[in-house]
């Protein structure tokens, strides 16, 4: 199998908030720990909710359903992200020169 294009993930595309290890006792008594997360910065620099949120009104690509997972295609993201960034000063005076 060849894979043409990448995949990502939520976790790859939004910001992740960080999160404390927590320990809790189970109704049978064990003990079980949750592990610590570090905060994540995503490739949008959006909240989960916030991407969503795009994705409902049509501003952001819809992502592809593989079963319960939903992925977007890197290629897709990429596209959306040139089509989202504005010109710096730098660009509009090297192109005066040319």
């Amino acid at each position: 199998m060849i894979l043409k294009d990448q995949y990502l993930r939520m976790t790859d595309l939004a910001n992740q908030p960080a999160r404390n290890a927590k320990t809790y006792t189970t109704k049978s008594g064990q003990t079980r720990t949750v592990t610590a997360k570090a905060a994540t910065r995503g490739i949008t620099g959006f909240s989960a909710k916030h991407i969503y949120h795009l994705i409902n009104e049509g501003k952001f690509p819809k992502p592809i359903k593989i079963g319960r997972a939903s992925l977007w295609r890197l290629s897709d993201i990429n596209s959306w992200l040139g089509s989202h960034v504005q010109p710096s000063d730098d660009d509009a005076t090297t192109k005066n020169e040319v």
